[in-house]
């Protein structure tokens, strides 16, 4: 779907991340290809895959509401993982 996404021309000029496995596919779709659970430019938020998934939903959580309520979702999810409180353009950089 990501690619369907970037080939629409929806990332031209933004940074995005997306599995690691896909990003030499991706990167002619975008100004950088970042290695990261999530990246967000703008109003486009991406996600690393599958694994990421649940970082990328918590990640729009605190984003669209506040991080006292990502907090409760993160602890009804019983998902430890997410880092709270650290809503940066980057979240979680990974290994290349």
């Amino acid at each position: 779907m990501k690619g369907q996404v970037a080939a629409a021309g929806f990332l031209n000029g933004k940074r995005a991340t997306t599995n690691s496995s896909a990003y030499d596919l991706l990167n002619p779709y975008c100004a950088e290809v970042i290695s990261a659970r999530v990246v967000r430019d703008g109003n486009t938020v991406t996600g690393a895959g599958v694994t990421a998934s649940i970082d990328l939903g918590l990640y729009l959580v605190e984003m669209l509401t506040s991080t006292e309520i990502v907090l409760q979702v993160q602890q009804k999810l019983e998902y430890p993982y997410y880092e709270a409180g650290n809503l940066k353009d980057v979240y979680m950089h990974t290994k290349r």
